[in-house]
Protein backbone atom coordinates (compact mmCIF):
# COMPACT_ATOMS: atom_id res chain seq x y z
CA UNK A 1 0.00 0.00 0.00
CA UNK A 2 1.60 3.19 -0.72
CA UNK A 3 1.73 6.27 2.19
CA UNK A 4 0.15 9.07 1.12
CA UNK A 5 1.36 12.54 3.04
CA UNK A 6 -1.83 14.91 4.42
CA UNK A 7 -1.58 18.65 4.87
CA UNK A 8 0.23 17.96 7.97
CA UNK A 9 2.69 15.38 7.29
CA UNK A 10 5.45 17.71 7.21
CA UNK A 11 5.17 18.56 10.75
CA UNK A 12 5.66 15.04 11.51
CA UNK A 13 8.33 13.51 10.32
CA UNK A 14 9.06 10.34 10.52
CA UNK A 15 12.94 9.36 11.21
CA UNK A 16 13.87 11.97 9.06
CA UNK A 17 11.89 10.56 6.01
CA UNK A 18 10.40 12.93 3.37
CA UNK A 19 6.30 12.80 3.00
CA UNK A 20 4.73 10.92 0.79
CA UNK A 21 7.22 7.89 0.93
CA UNK A 22 8.68 4.93 2.71
CA UNK A 23 10.83 3.64 0.60
CA UNK A 24 14.43 4.20 0.20
CA UNK A 25 17.53 3.42 2.39
CA UNK A 26 16.81 2.00 5.59
CA UNK A 27 20.70 3.10 7.13
CA UNK A 28 20.24 6.61 5.52
CA UNK A 29 16.82 7.12 7.25
CA UNK A 30 18.55 6.54 11.25
CA UNK A 31 20.99 9.53 12.30
CA UNK A 32 24.08 8.48 13.65
CA UNK A 33 24.72 7.20 17.23
CA UNK A 34 27.01 9.93 19.04
CA UNK A 35 27.87 10.67 22.41
CA UNK A 36 25.74 13.21 24.06
CA UNK A 37 27.12 16.59 24.95
CA UNK A 38 28.46 16.63 28.98
CA UNK A 39 25.58 19.60 29.24
CA UNK A 40 22.97 17.13 28.10
CA UNK A 41 24.45 13.68 30.12
CA UNK A 42 24.11 16.08 33.27
CA UNK A 43 20.37 17.62 33.09
CA UNK A 44 19.74 13.92 32.23
CA UNK A 45 21.26 12.58 35.58
CA UNK A 46 19.68 15.65 37.40
CA UNK A 47 16.26 14.29 36.30
CA UNK A 48 17.00 11.08 37.14
CA UNK A 49 18.22 11.94 41.28
CA UNK A 50 16.82 15.49 41.65
CA UNK A 51 13.23 15.47 41.18
CA UNK A 52 12.12 17.99 43.96
CA UNK A 53 13.45 19.91 46.40
CA UNK A 54 13.38 17.34 48.98
CA UNK A 55 15.72 15.30 46.64
CA UNK A 56 18.32 17.75 46.95
CA UNK A 57 17.68 18.01 50.63
CA UNK A 58 18.37 14.26 51.09
CA UNK A 59 21.40 14.56 48.75
CA UNK A 60 23.32 17.19 50.70
CA UNK A 61 21.97 16.13 54.22
CA UNK A 62 23.21 12.53 53.42
CA UNK A 63 26.61 13.88 52.28
CA UNK A 64 26.84 15.78 55.24
CA UNK A 65 26.13 12.08 57.27
CA UNK A 66 28.50 10.74 55.29
CA UNK A 67 31.18 13.19 56.30
CA UNK A 68 30.93 12.57 59.62
CA UNK A 69 28.26 15.55 60.59
CA UNK A 70 27.75 15.34 64.39
CA UNK A 71 26.02 18.44 63.78
CA UNK A 72 23.54 19.82 60.33
CA UNK A 73 20.97 22.72 59.81
CA UNK A 74 18.75 23.33 56.49
CA UNK A 75 17.57 26.61 55.97
CA UNK A 76 14.92 26.71 52.97
CA UNK A 77 12.79 29.10 51.39
CA UNK A 78 10.57 29.73 49.09
CA UNK A 79 9.86 25.93 49.41
CA UNK A 80 13.35 25.33 48.34
CA UNK A 81 13.14 26.34 45.01
CA UNK A 82 14.21 30.11 45.68
CA UNK A 83 17.07 28.77 48.24
CA UNK A 84 18.29 25.46 49.83
CA UNK A 85 20.90 25.38 52.24
CA UNK A 86 23.03 22.67 54.03
CA UNK A 87 25.32 23.41 56.36
CA UNK A 88 27.67 20.66 58.69
CA UNK A 89 30.97 20.34 61.09
CA UNK A 90 31.98 17.04 58.98
CA UNK A 91 35.67 16.69 57.72
CA UNK A 92 35.49 18.99 55.01
CA UNK A 93 36.65 18.92 51.36
CA UNK A 94 40.45 20.48 51.02
CA UNK A 95 40.34 23.04 48.06
CA UNK A 96 42.49 20.75 46.13
CA UNK A 97 39.24 18.85 45.82
CA UNK A 98 36.43 21.08 45.43
CA UNK A 99 36.20 21.55 41.91
CA UNK A 100 36.55 17.74 41.69
CA UNK A 101 33.79 17.13 43.92
CA UNK A 102 31.31 18.84 41.43
CA UNK A 103 32.51 16.66 38.87
CA UNK A 104 30.60 13.53 37.29
CA UNK A 105 31.13 10.03 39.01
CA UNK A 106 33.91 11.42 41.35
CA UNK A 107 33.21 10.64 44.64
CA UNK A 108 35.75 9.94 48.06
CA UNK A 109 33.16 7.08 49.08
CA UNK A 110 33.92 4.35 46.49
CA UNK A 111 37.29 3.13 45.37
CA UNK A 112 36.17 1.65 42.67
CA UNK A 113 35.77 -1.91 44.32
CA UNK A 114 33.10 -4.30 45.10
CA UNK A 115 29.71 -2.60 45.18
CA UNK A 116 28.84 -5.20 47.78
CA UNK A 117 31.58 -3.59 50.52
CA UNK A 118 29.90 -0.40 50.41
CA UNK A 119 28.87 1.35 53.47
CA UNK A 120 28.17 5.05 53.04
CA UNK A 121 24.65 6.65 52.13
CA UNK A 122 25.86 7.91 49.11
CA UNK A 123 28.79 6.48 46.59
CA UNK A 124 27.92 7.64 43.18
CA UNK A 125 29.23 11.26 42.57
CA UNK A 126 26.25 12.43 40.83
CA UNK A 127 24.49 14.46 43.60
CA UNK A 128 26.73 17.58 43.79
CA UNK A 129 26.94 17.62 39.57
CA UNK A 130 23.14 17.29 39.22
CA UNK A 131 22.42 20.35 41.46
CA UNK A 132 24.63 22.34 39.16
CA UNK A 133 23.29 21.31 36.38
CA UNK A 134 19.65 22.94 37.27
CA UNK A 135 20.48 25.43 39.54
CA UNK A 136 23.17 27.96 41.07
CA UNK A 137 25.33 25.64 43.52
CA UNK A 138 28.12 26.96 45.77
CA UNK A 139 30.11 25.47 47.76
CA UNK A 140 32.07 26.87 51.07
CA UNK A 141 34.38 24.37 52.82
CA UNK A 142 37.34 24.08 54.82
CA UNK A 143 39.15 21.00 55.91
CA UNK A 144 41.02 21.68 59.67
CA UNK A 145 40.19 24.39 62.03
CA UNK A 146 42.72 27.05 60.43
CA UNK A 147 39.50 29.44 60.12
CA UNK A 148 39.72 29.62 56.00
CA UNK A 149 38.43 27.76 53.98
CA UNK A 150 37.07 27.88 49.84
CA UNK A 151 34.47 28.95 48.45
CA UNK A 152 33.08 27.78 44.83
CA UNK A 153 29.90 28.52 42.62
CA UNK A 154 28.65 27.35 39.85
CA UNK A 155 26.39 28.29 37.11
CA UNK A 156 24.87 26.03 34.86
CA UNK A 157 27.50 23.68 35.91
CA UNK A 158 29.98 26.06 34.85
CA UNK A 159 32.95 27.73 37.66
CA UNK A 160 31.99 31.01 37.68
CA UNK A 161 33.96 32.03 41.37
CA UNK A 162 36.74 30.35 43.07
CA UNK A 163 37.89 32.25 45.78
CA UNK A 164 39.25 31.60 49.67
CA UNK A 165 36.54 32.27 51.78
CA UNK A 166 36.17 32.06 55.96
CA UNK A 167 34.96 28.64 57.20
CA UNK A 168 35.39 26.59 60.37
CA UNK A 169 36.03 22.89 59.59
CA UNK A 170 32.93 21.06 57.61
CA UNK A 171 30.97 22.88 54.64
CA UNK A 172 28.07 24.77 53.90
CA UNK A 173 26.17 24.30 50.39
CA UNK A 174 23.86 26.72 49.13
CA UNK A 175 21.36 25.92 46.10
CA UNK A 176 19.61 29.05 44.55
CA UNK A 177 17.05 29.15 41.71
CA UNK A 178 16.06 25.26 41.40
CA UNK A 179 15.28 24.57 38.07
CA UNK A 180 16.11 27.59 36.57
CA UNK A 181 16.84 26.00 33.60
CA UNK A 182 14.42 23.37 33.56
CA UNK A 183 10.63 25.61 32.73
CA UNK A 184 9.02 22.15 32.33
CA UNK A 185 10.25 21.17 35.97
CA UNK A 186 10.04 24.42 37.80
CA UNK A 187 6.15 25.27 36.33
CA UNK A 188 5.30 21.09 37.78
CA UNK A 189 6.67 21.82 41.22
CA UNK A 190 4.20 21.99 44.07
CA UNK A 191 2.87 25.13 46.11
CA UNK A 192 5.17 26.16 48.47
CA UNK A 193 3.48 24.55 51.43
CA UNK A 194 3.36 20.94 49.48
CA UNK A 195 7.40 21.17 48.79
CA UNK A 196 7.62 22.31 52.69
CA UNK A 197 5.59 19.29 53.49
CA UNK A 198 7.74 17.11 51.32
CA UNK A 199 11.17 19.00 52.72
CA UNK A 200 10.00 17.98 56.27
CA UNK A 201 9.21 14.32 55.46
CA UNK A 202 12.48 14.21 54.26
CA UNK A 203 14.02 15.39 57.45
CA UNK A 204 12.28 13.35 59.63
CA UNK A 205 13.36 10.34 57.87
CA UNK A 206 16.67 11.36 58.10
CA UNK A 207 16.68 12.36 61.94
CA UNK A 208 15.30 8.45 62.29
CA UNK A 209 18.07 6.88 60.18
CA UNK A 210 20.54 8.98 62.25
CA UNK A 211 19.64 10.02 66.02
CA UNK A 212 23.09 10.57 67.04
CA UNK A 213 23.23 13.65 64.50
CA UNK A 214 21.54 16.77 65.76
CA UNK A 215 19.24 17.77 63.10
CA UNK A 216 17.64 21.32 62.56
CA UNK A 217 15.25 22.41 59.82
CA UNK A 218 14.50 26.08 59.52
CA UNK A 219 11.92 27.59 56.87
CA UNK A 220 11.64 31.61 56.29
CA UNK A 221 14.26 32.00 59.03
CA UNK A 222 12.01 30.19 61.13
CA UNK A 223 12.65 26.65 63.12
CA UNK A 224 10.34 24.38 62.43
CA UNK A 225 11.88 20.92 64.00
CA UNK A 226 15.06 19.78 65.55
CA UNK A 227 16.66 16.62 67.10
CA UNK A 228 19.20 16.41 70.16
CA UNK A 229 21.34 13.97 68.62
CA UNK A 230 21.09 11.81 71.81
CA UNK A 231 21.54 8.69 69.68
CA UNK A 232 18.24 7.02 71.16
CA UNK A 233 15.87 5.72 68.61
CA UNK A 234 12.87 6.31 71.22
CA UNK A 235 13.56 10.16 71.96
CA UNK A 236 14.54 10.64 67.84
CA UNK A 237 10.77 8.97 67.49
CA UNK A 238 9.69 11.96 70.00
CA UNK A 239 11.49 14.44 69.02
CA UNK A 240 10.48 14.01 65.03
CA UNK A 241 6.66 13.38 65.64
CA UNK A 242 5.91 14.81 68.81
CA UNK A 243 5.53 14.79 72.76
CA UNK A 244 2.26 12.92 72.50
CA UNK A 245 4.23 9.55 71.97
CA UNK A 246 6.13 9.66 75.03
CA UNK A 247 5.08 6.92 77.50
CA UNK A 248 3.34 5.05 74.47
CA UNK A 249 6.78 3.46 72.94
CA UNK A 250 7.51 0.05 73.58
CA UNK A 251 11.17 -1.22 73.05
CA UNK A 252 11.60 -4.12 70.79
CA UNK A 253 15.08 -6.30 70.55
CA UNK A 254 17.62 -6.34 70.17
CA UNK A 255 17.36 -9.69 67.95
CA UNK A 256 19.80 -11.50 65.87
CA UNK A 257 18.63 -13.49 63.22
CA UNK A 258 20.83 -14.77 59.89
CA UNK A 259 23.82 -12.55 60.84
CA UNK A 260 21.17 -9.71 61.11
CA UNK A 261 20.60 -7.52 63.98
CA UNK A 262 17.70 -5.85 64.67
CA UNK A 263 16.26 -3.36 67.37
CA UNK A 264 13.85 0.04 67.70
CA UNK A 265 10.44 1.08 69.25
CA UNK A 266 6.60 0.29 68.57
CA UNK A 267 3.54 2.94 69.98
CA UNK A 268 1.13 0.17 71.87
CA UNK A 269 -2.19 -0.54 70.55
CA UNK A 270 -3.47 3.06 72.10
CA UNK A 271 -1.27 4.93 69.35
CA UNK A 272 -1.81 3.99 65.67
CA UNK A 273 -2.36 5.90 62.50
CA UNK A 274 -4.70 5.31 59.62
CA UNK A 275 -1.75 4.68 57.32
CA UNK A 276 1.71 3.39 56.96
CA UNK A 277 3.28 7.09 57.03
CA UNK A 278 4.80 5.76 60.14
CA UNK A 279 6.00 2.52 59.91
CA UNK A 280 10.05 3.43 59.31
CA UNK A 281 12.82 1.27 58.58
CA UNK A 282 16.57 2.07 58.56
CA UNK A 283 18.72 -0.38 57.06
CA UNK A 284 22.76 0.02 57.61
CA UNK A 285 21.61 3.83 58.69
CA UNK A 286 19.87 4.47 55.59
CA UNK A 287 16.27 4.73 55.81
CA UNK A 288 14.47 2.49 53.22
CA UNK A 289 10.76 0.84 51.93
CA UNK A 290 11.93 -2.87 51.61
CA UNK A 291 8.64 -4.28 50.31
CA UNK A 292 8.99 -7.74 51.25
CA UNK A 293 10.25 -7.19 54.59
CA UNK A 294 7.15 -4.64 55.20
CA UNK A 295 4.95 -6.94 53.66
CA UNK A 296 5.69 -9.27 56.48
CA UNK A 297 5.87 -6.74 59.18
CA UNK A 298 2.05 -5.94 58.33
CA UNK A 299 1.32 -9.28 58.06
CA UNK A 300 2.26 -10.12 61.75
CA UNK A 301 0.86 -6.96 63.21
CA UNK A 302 -2.55 -6.85 61.35
CA UNK A 303 -4.21 -9.18 64.27
CA UNK A 304 -3.77 -7.58 67.16
CA UNK A 305 -4.35 -3.79 65.33
CA UNK A 306 -7.49 -2.63 64.50
CA UNK A 307 -8.59 -3.07 60.64
CA UNK A 308 -7.36 -0.03 58.70
CA UNK A 309 -4.90 0.99 61.26
CA UNK A 310 -1.48 0.75 61.61
CA UNK A 311 1.56 1.24 63.95
CA UNK A 312 4.53 3.90 64.85
CA UNK A 313 7.28 1.80 64.28
CA UNK A 314 10.53 2.67 63.77
CA UNK A 315 13.32 -0.52 62.90
CA UNK A 316 16.93 -0.13 63.12
CA UNK A 317 18.72 -2.99 61.32
CA UNK A 318 22.16 -3.98 60.98
CA UNK A 319 23.89 -6.38 58.38
CA UNK A 320 27.30 -7.33 56.58
CA UNK A 321 27.49 -4.87 53.76
CA UNK A 322 27.42 -8.15 51.34
CA UNK A 323 24.18 -9.08 52.89
CA UNK A 324 21.99 -6.07 51.75
CA UNK A 325 21.65 -4.63 47.35
CA UNK A 326 21.71 -0.81 47.56
CA UNK A 327 21.95 -0.30 44.17
CA UNK A 328 18.45 -1.43 43.06
CA UNK A 329 16.61 1.75 43.33
CA UNK A 330 18.18 5.03 41.80
CA UNK A 331 17.28 7.36 45.00
CA UNK A 332 18.37 4.00 46.84
CA UNK A 333 14.69 4.36 48.90
CA UNK A 334 14.76 0.44 48.62
CA UNK A 335 17.14 -2.14 49.40
CA UNK A 336 17.15 -5.99 49.31
CA UNK A 337 18.23 -8.22 52.02
CA UNK A 338 19.86 -11.40 51.61
CA UNK A 339 17.75 -13.01 54.53
CA UNK A 340 14.45 -11.01 54.21
CA UNK A 341 12.12 -13.28 54.76
CA UNK A 342 13.40 -14.85 57.57
CA UNK A 343 14.57 -11.24 58.84
CA UNK A 344 10.56 -10.44 58.48
CA UNK A 345 9.48 -13.11 59.98
CA UNK A 346 11.89 -12.92 63.26
CA UNK A 347 10.96 -8.97 63.14
CA UNK A 348 7.23 -9.28 62.80
CA UNK A 349 7.07 -11.96 65.48
CA UNK A 350 8.59 -9.48 67.33
CA UNK A 351 6.48 -6.17 66.59
CA UNK A 352 3.26 -8.67 66.86
CA UNK A 353 4.10 -9.78 70.52
CA UNK A 354 4.86 -6.58 72.04
CA UNK A 355 1.70 -5.18 71.41
CA UNK A 356 -0.57 -7.57 71.81
CA UNK A 357 0.74 -7.96 75.36
CA UNK A 358 0.71 -4.21 75.90
CA UNK A 359 -2.74 -3.19 78.22
CA UNK A 360 -4.57 0.24 76.91
CA UNK A 361 -2.83 2.74 79.33
CA UNK A 362 -5.38 5.48 80.48
CA UNK A 363 -5.03 8.71 78.48
CA UNK A 364 -7.60 10.75 80.55
CA UNK A 365 -7.60 11.99 83.86
CA UNK A 366 -9.47 10.45 86.27
CA UNK A 367 -12.68 12.11 87.39
CA UNK A 368 -11.85 12.87 91.94
CA UNK A 369 -13.54 14.47 94.67
CA UNK A 370 -17.47 15.45 94.23
CA UNK A 371 -17.12 14.95 90.36
CA UNK A 372 -16.50 11.05 90.96
CA UNK A 373 -19.54 10.90 92.51
CA UNK A 374 -22.65 10.55 90.40
CA UNK A 375 -23.53 7.71 89.28
CA UNK A 376 -22.62 5.52 91.19
CA UNK A 377 -20.72 2.85 89.67
CA UNK A 378 -22.19 -0.81 90.21
CA UNK A 379 -19.50 -3.41 91.51
CA UNK A 380 -19.45 -7.15 91.18
CA UNK A 381 -18.40 -7.55 94.74
CA UNK A 382 -22.41 -6.12 96.21
CA UNK A 383 -23.52 -9.83 95.00
CA UNK A 384 -20.05 -11.58 96.23
CA UNK A 385 -18.01 -11.00 98.63
CA UNK A 386 -14.43 -9.79 97.46
CA UNK A 387 -12.11 -13.11 96.39
CA UNK A 388 -10.19 -15.03 98.99
CA UNK A 389 -8.32 -17.23 96.25
CA UNK A 390 -4.48 -16.55 96.18
CA UNK A 391 -3.52 -14.43 92.95
CA UNK A 392 -3.56 -15.48 89.48
CA UNK A 393 -0.84 -16.38 87.86
CA UNK A 394 -0.01 -17.00 84.08
CA UNK A 395 2.40 -16.57 81.33
CA UNK A 396 1.23 -13.86 79.64
CA UNK A 397 0.15 -11.24 82.68
CA UNK A 398 1.18 -9.99 86.06
CA UNK A 399 0.20 -11.89 89.73
CA UNK A 400 -3.58 -10.77 89.90
CA UNK A 401 -6.07 -10.77 92.54
CA UNK A 402 -9.74 -10.77 91.18
CA UNK A 403 -11.88 -7.84 92.89
CA UNK A 404 -14.93 -8.16 90.79
CA UNK A 405 -17.00 -7.30 87.98
CA UNK A 406 -18.02 -3.65 87.11
CA UNK A 407 -21.20 -2.81 85.39
CA UNK A 408 -21.69 -6.38 84.54
CA UNK A 409 -18.95 -5.54 81.73
CA UNK A 410 -15.77 -5.42 83.49
CA UNK A 411 -13.22 -7.33 85.14
CA UNK A 412 -11.44 -5.40 88.23
CA UNK A 413 -7.88 -6.83 89.42
CA UNK A 414 -5.52 -6.24 91.58
CA UNK A 415 -2.23 -6.45 90.44
CA UNK A 416 1.78 -5.63 91.76
CA UNK A 417 1.82 -2.43 89.10
CA UNK A 418 -1.54 -0.47 90.17
CA UNK A 419 -5.21 -1.69 88.64
CA UNK A 420 -6.43 -3.49 85.53
CA UNK A 421 -9.64 -3.64 83.77
CA UNK A 422 -10.09 -6.85 81.67
CA UNK A 423 -13.53 -6.66 78.80
CA UNK A 424 -14.69 -10.05 79.60
CA UNK A 425 -16.38 -10.08 76.16
CA UNK A 426 -12.85 -9.45 74.46
CA UNK A 427 -11.13 -11.76 76.80
CA UNK A 428 -13.36 -14.45 75.78
CA UNK A 429 -12.93 -13.62 72.25
CA UNK A 430 -9.29 -14.24 72.51
CA UNK A 431 -9.24 -16.84 74.44
CA UNK A 432 -11.96 -18.83 71.84
CA UNK A 433 -9.52 -17.46 68.32
CA UNK A 434 -6.34 -18.71 70.07
CA UNK A 435 -8.33 -21.81 71.17
CA UNK A 436 -9.62 -22.35 67.40
CA UNK A 437 -6.29 -21.31 65.86
CA UNK A 438 -4.04 -23.51 67.91
CA UNK A 439 -5.85 -26.51 67.59
CA UNK A 440 -4.16 -28.17 65.20
CA UNK A 441 -1.89 -30.96 65.63
CA UNK A 442 -0.46 -33.59 63.63
CA UNK A 443 -3.54 -35.75 64.92
CA UNK A 444 -5.95 -33.06 63.55
CA UNK A 445 -8.40 -30.79 65.21
CA UNK A 446 -9.70 -31.51 68.32
CA UNK A 447 -13.51 -32.08 68.11
CA UNK A 448 -16.33 -32.11 70.50
CA UNK A 449 -19.36 -33.96 69.74
CA UNK A 450 -22.67 -31.92 69.72
CA UNK A 451 -25.46 -32.96 72.21
CA UNK A 452 -27.72 -32.95 69.53
CA UNK A 453 -26.78 -32.06 65.29
CA UNK A 454 -27.50 -28.60 64.29
CA UNK A 455 -29.60 -27.91 60.92
CA UNK A 456 -28.04 -25.62 58.82
CA UNK A 457 -30.41 -24.56 55.77
CA UNK A 458 -29.04 -22.72 53.39
CA UNK A 459 -30.32 -20.42 50.22
CA UNK A 460 -30.53 -21.73 46.82
CA UNK A 461 -26.99 -19.63 46.09
CA UNK A 462 -25.19 -20.70 49.28
CA UNK A 463 -25.34 -24.57 48.78
CA UNK A 464 -22.93 -24.68 45.68
CA UNK A 465 -20.14 -22.88 47.93
CA UNK A 466 -21.08 -24.15 51.27
CA UNK A 467 -20.11 -27.85 49.95
CA UNK A 468 -17.13 -26.59 48.37
CA UNK A 469 -16.14 -25.54 52.22
CA UNK A 470 -16.77 -28.90 53.76
CA UNK A 471 -13.15 -29.85 53.76
CA UNK A 472 -11.92 -26.38 55.12
CA UNK A 473 -14.31 -26.80 57.92
CA UNK A 474 -13.24 -29.97 58.61
CA UNK A 475 -9.47 -28.68 58.92
CA UNK A 476 -10.81 -26.28 61.58
CA UNK A 477 -13.06 -29.33 63.25
CA UNK A 478 -16.29 -29.23 62.33
CA UNK A 479 -18.11 -32.30 61.43
CA UNK A 480 -20.63 -31.31 58.99
CA UNK A 481 -22.43 -33.64 56.65
CA UNK A 482 -25.25 -33.23 53.73
CA UNK A 483 -28.54 -33.80 54.77
CA UNK A 484 -30.78 -33.31 51.63
CA UNK A 485 -31.16 -30.75 49.27
CA UNK A 486 -30.43 -27.24 50.59
CA UNK A 487 -29.58 -28.73 54.38
CA UNK A 488 -26.79 -30.23 56.01
CA UNK A 489 -26.10 -31.26 59.59
CA UNK A 490 -23.54 -30.32 61.82
CA UNK A 491 -22.53 -33.02 64.00
CA UNK A 492 -19.05 -31.76 65.78
CA UNK A 493 -17.58 -28.75 66.32
CA UNK A 494 -13.80 -27.77 67.61
CA UNK A 495 -13.59 -27.62 71.94
CA UNK A 496 -14.63 -24.21 72.21
CA UNK A 497 -14.27 -23.42 76.35
CA UNK A 498 -17.62 -21.53 77.60
CA UNK A 499 -19.41 -22.51 74.37
CA UNK A 500 -19.60 -25.72 74.12
CA UNK A 501 -19.12 -28.69 77.04
CA UNK A 502 -15.33 -29.70 77.78
CA UNK A 503 -13.52 -30.23 80.74
CA UNK A 504 -10.93 -27.74 80.60
CA UNK A 505 -13.71 -25.21 80.30
CA UNK A 506 -16.44 -26.23 82.79
CA UNK A 507 -15.81 -22.66 85.27
CA UNK A 508 -17.04 -21.00 82.04
CA UNK A 509 -19.93 -23.65 81.22
CA UNK A 510 -23.33 -21.90 79.83
CA UNK A 511 -21.26 -18.38 79.10
CA UNK A 512 -20.78 -18.64 75.62
CA UNK A 513 -23.43 -18.43 72.65
CA UNK A 514 -23.44 -21.83 70.88
CA UNK A 515 -26.50 -20.61 68.99
CA UNK A 516 -24.38 -18.10 67.04
CA UNK A 517 -22.20 -20.79 65.17
CA UNK A 518 -24.94 -21.90 62.53
CA UNK A 519 -25.46 -17.93 61.80
CA UNK A 520 -21.53 -17.43 61.37
CA UNK A 521 -20.86 -20.62 59.31
CA UNK A 522 -23.70 -20.02 57.26
CA UNK A 523 -22.72 -15.94 56.67
CA UNK A 524 -19.01 -16.18 56.54
CA UNK A 525 -17.80 -19.68 54.01
CA UNK A 526 -19.25 -17.83 51.02
CA UNK A 527 -17.33 -14.66 51.79
CA UNK A 528 -14.51 -13.92 50.27
CA UNK A 529 -11.22 -12.94 52.47
CA UNK A 530 -10.21 -9.25 52.91
CA UNK A 531 -6.86 -7.56 52.12
CA UNK A 532 -4.36 -9.30 54.34
CA UNK A 533 -6.57 -11.91 55.71
CA UNK A 534 -7.12 -15.64 54.65
CA UNK A 535 -10.77 -17.24 54.60
CA UNK A 536 -9.74 -19.26 57.90
CA UNK A 537 -8.76 -16.21 60.00
CA UNK A 538 -11.96 -14.64 59.30
CA UNK A 539 -13.74 -17.19 60.07
CA UNK A 540 -12.02 -17.76 63.12
CA UNK A 541 -12.11 -13.82 63.96
CA UNK A 542 -15.74 -14.03 63.65
CA UNK A 543 -16.80 -16.97 65.48
CA UNK A 544 -15.21 -15.84 68.36
CA UNK A 545 -16.94 -12.81 68.50
CA UNK A 546 -19.95 -14.08 68.30
CA UNK A 547 -19.75 -17.13 70.58
CA UNK A 548 -18.66 -15.25 73.31
CA UNK A 549 -19.77 -13.95 76.38
CA UNK A 550 -21.69 -11.25 75.92
CA UNK A 551 -20.88 -7.76 77.86
CA UNK A 552 -24.38 -7.10 80.79
CA UNK A 553 -24.08 -10.71 82.06
CA UNK A 554 -23.38 -11.27 85.45
CA UNK A 555 -20.39 -13.36 86.16
CA UNK A 556 -19.24 -15.57 89.65
CA UNK A 557 -15.76 -15.70 90.98
CA UNK A 558 -15.28 -18.93 89.26
CA UNK A 559 -15.71 -17.64 85.85
CA UNK A 560 -14.17 -14.65 86.29
CA UNK A 561 -11.04 -16.45 87.38
CA UNK A 562 -11.34 -18.66 84.34
CA UNK A 563 -11.54 -15.76 81.98
CA UNK A 564 -8.39 -14.16 83.77
CA UNK A 565 -6.27 -17.30 83.35
CA UNK A 566 -7.26 -18.54 79.75
CA UNK A 567 -6.35 -14.95 78.91
CA UNK A 568 -2.96 -15.26 80.48
CA UNK A 569 -1.92 -18.22 78.42
CA UNK A 570 -2.61 -16.08 75.46
CA UNK A 571 0.25 -14.85 72.97
CA UNK A 572 -2.11 -11.05 72.69
CA UNK A 573 -3.91 -10.75 76.07
CA UNK A 574 -3.86 -7.10 76.03
CA UNK A 575 -6.05 -7.05 72.34
CA UNK A 576 -8.92 -9.01 71.39
CA UNK A 577 -8.85 -11.22 67.49
CA UNK A 578 -10.37 -7.41 65.78
CA UNK A 579 -7.07 -5.97 67.22
CA UNK A 580 -9.30 -3.51 69.93
CA UNK A 581 -7.98 -3.23 73.32
CA UNK A 582 -9.85 -5.32 76.29
CA UNK A 583 -7.13 -5.00 79.11
CA UNK A 584 -6.46 -1.28 80.84
CA UNK A 585 -4.22 -0.55 83.26
CA UNK A 586 -3.88 2.28 85.84
CA UNK A 587 -0.94 2.41 87.50
CA UNK A 588 0.49 2.81 91.05
CA UNK A 589 1.79 6.21 90.16
CA UNK A 590 -1.31 7.54 88.62
CA UNK A 591 -3.43 6.58 91.43
CA UNK A 592 -0.73 8.52 93.39
CA UNK A 593 -1.08 11.74 91.30
CA UNK A 594 -4.78 12.07 91.46
CA UNK A 595 -5.46 11.56 95.05
CA UNK A 596 -2.32 13.55 95.91
CA UNK A 597 -0.80 10.77 98.14
CA UNK A 598 2.66 12.11 99.43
Amino acid sequence: MEYEAGPDAGAYPLFGVQPGSLTGNVSAMRPPIRVLPAATVARIAAGEIIERPASVVKELVENSLDAGARSVRVDVRGGGLTLIRVGDDGTGIPPAELRLACERHATSKLDGSDLGLVRTLGFRGEALPSVAAVAELTLVSAADDGGVGRRMTLRDGEVVVDEPAPRTRGTTVTVRHLFQNVPARLAASGRAQTEIAQIGQTMRRLALAAPHVRLALAVEGRLLFQTSGSGDLETALIEVYGQALAGSLLPLGPLEVAGVRAWGVVGGPELTRPGRGQVNTVVNGRWVQPRGLLALLEVAYRPVLPRGRHPVLALAIEAAPDQVDINIHPAKLEVRLLAERAVGAALGELVRTTIGQRPLLLRQPLATGLAALPPPMAIGETRAGYDEQGPIVTPGLPPLRLVGQVQDRLLMLEGPEGLYLVDQHRAHERILFERLATAHGESGPESVALPEPLLLELRPAQVASFARRLDDLASLGFECEVFGGRTFLLRAAPVLPGVLPSPEGAALAGLGQPDEMVATLLGLTDEEAGEGESWRDRLLVRLACRTAVRRGRPLDHPAMRALVEGLGHTSAPAVCPHGSPLLMHMSGTLLERQFDWR
